[in-house]
């Protein structure tokens, strides 16, 4: 228990700041959820209208403030720290199979212009014994993931494409990019591998008021834009009428009020939150439901399901 509460601690946060297979990717398709089909240099057709449902395209729900189903992410997956490493494959299709909503993974690029999936740079120890202490901005994608995913003897570092290929049709993914400069890239890959109705770009309030209009690529993907506790940035973020801002993320233990149906709903932006807690239970993932957040991502998937699905029911939204 120990050991779980430093690694979540270790993982809490996305913040712009400083292996098996050729590309450690995804072998197989889970539980019947959607196309698989490979993903080559072009990529699929573009998404020009919803073809899928809350849980495939942004489209349907995410980007509708007028939307009542309440959404549910698993942050790096449903992973365990024991058994089933945070960012890694078996973790996002764990969390496909328990039903979530989305997912949330890091973002960092090689030295040779790859994204690939790693929370840390240098890589912690408690994320890979051997490669531990190795800095991802400076090893190639090929030696990335090579790295295995502690405690997993198979797990291994993946690469962007790869798990996008892998999430299409199954669900949506938040991208949380490590670094300020990494931003064009994970955009120009997104546009690359036409990734755009299902994900979207998380960065904080000062990168998007300085970097939000002039990002290559950014006019036509989605941010979720992270306040953190300075409710005032909501009026800041308003006030530019940037309408690829679809959704803002505001800190637990903050007293919202009565922001989201006054202020965020009718400029067309929905609520998110994320919570820090190592096993939040049902009933505390639920109150931030009823505090007025519209999505919740927790490191409790099997819970966070379980919470958006009881919200959903009472409210009358099917499927719940």
């Amino acid at each position: 228990m120990m050991r779980r509460a430093f690694v979540v601690l270790a993982l809490a946060a996305c913040s712009q700041a400083s292996g098996g297979g050729d590309h450690g990717s995804i072998d197989a398709p889970v539980g019947g959820g959607g196309s698989d089909a490979a993903v080559d240099g072009h990529g699929p057709p573009p998404i020009d209208a919803p073809t899928g449902t809350y849980r495939t395209s942004l489209a349907v729900c995410w980007t509708d403030a007028s939307c009542t189903r309440v959404l549910a992410l698993a942050h790096g997956g449903a992973w365990d720290a024991a058994t089933i490493p945070y960012d890694s494959n078996a973790a996002l299709a764990a969390a496909y199979m328990d039903g979530d909503d989305g997912v949330k993974i890091d973002v960092r690029v090689t030295a040779d212009n790859v994204p690939v999936i790693a929370h840390s740079s240098p890589i912690q120890i408690y994320e890979s014994l051997d490669c531990a202490n190795q800095t991802i901005e400076n090893m190639t994608a090929a030696q990335v993931t090579a790295c295995h995913r502690f405690p997993s003897s198979t797990e291994t570092f993946q690469r962007l494409d790869d798990v996008l290929g892998y999430l299409r049709g199954k669900m949506v993914v938040q991208l949380c990019v490590k670094l300020t400069t990494d931003f064009a890239r994970t955009i120009e890959e997104v546009h690359t591998l036409h990734a755009e109705d299902f994900a979207f770009i998380e960065i904080n309030a000062g990168d998007f008021e300085t970097l939000g209009a002039t990002l290559p690529g950014g006019d036509t993907v989605w941010f979720l834009v992270n306040v953190a506790s300075t409710l005032t940035e909501v009026d800041t973020l308003l006030a530019l009428h940037n309408s690829r801002a679809f959704m803002y993320e505001i800190d637990p233990g903050v007293d919202i009020g009565t922001i989201v149906p006054d202020k965020l709903h009718p400029a067309g932006v929905r609520s998110f939150i994320y919570d820090s807690a190592a096993a939040p239970s049902v009933g505390q993932l639920e109150a931030h439901y009823t505090a007025g957040f519209d999505a919740v991502s927790s490191q409790s998937g099997t819970n966070g399901v379980q919470a958006r699905v009881d919200v959903n029911t009472a409210h009358g939204i099917a499927p719940p």
